[in-house]
């Protein structure tokens, strides 16, 4: 008996629109959102960063 039938191995994600790419769209879009959300995460920190040496270095005075 196997666990998983093997008429369900492909499962029609995007209603069968993209054929049998419809996994790596779908995953793709997630990579893409996660690369982005990283990006906009890192130039927050960057700007954070820079605030925060300048606060110092007024301090310093």
């Amino acid at each position: 008996m196997t666990p998983i039938p093997f008429d369900m191995t492909f499962i029609p994600l995007l209603h069968g629109v993209g054929g049998a790419y419809d996994e790596a769209i779908i995953f793709g879009g997630i990579g893409v959102l996660l690369i982005g959300l990283g990006y906009l995460s890192w130039r927050a920190s960057k700007g954070k960063e820079e605030r925060r040496k300048k606060r110092k270095a007024r301090r310093k005075r």
